[in-house]
């Protein structure tokens, strides 16, 4: 499914959308350059699922728990560089709750075969192209 968003509302929006088909134990994988819309995406997600805390960025603080319906699991590895098992990785997958991961190509290897990759694309200023993909447990 490949949608255009005019605004961070809209990205944000999509995000809510997407989330009514997700479930706990679920894992978002959000691909895109800085300032993309990636976080805006995960705010929605979270609203979704009535998070007593709004998602913001988790770069410097690497996790962000979001207790709500379904706690969310926000996983920014932007600045990981030794490997995902240094901040508890398989202890985070498998837990009932949904994770949503910022910059998973450093945690390529690790990510689960089940999953939705989501990736987000720079039009211009407002717009982003966001294109998502459910992968099945053998990776399609």
């Amino acid at each position: 499914m490949i949608k255009i968003t005019d605004s961070e509302e809209e990205t944000e929006n999509l995000g809510h959308d997407f989330a009514s088909g997700l479930n706990a134990g679920d894992f978002v994988a959000l691909y895109g350059e800085l300032g993309s819309g990636k976080t805006a995406f995960a705010r929605g997600i979270c609203r979704r699922f009535n998070c007593l805390i709004e998602a913001h960025s988790p770069t410097f603080n690497i996790i962000n728990f979001y207790p709500g319906s379904i706690e969310i699991a926000h996983i920014d590895l932007y600045r990981i560089d030794s490997g995902v098992e240094e901040i508890g990785w398989s202890d985070i997958l498998g837990t009932g709750r949904v994770v949503i991961v910022e910059w998973p190509e450093k945690a390529k290897k690790d990510l689960p075969q089940k999953r939705f990759d989501v990736f987000f694309k720079i039009i211009d200023p407002e717009t982003r192209e966001i294109r998502i993909e459910k992968k099945n447990d053998s990776g399609d």
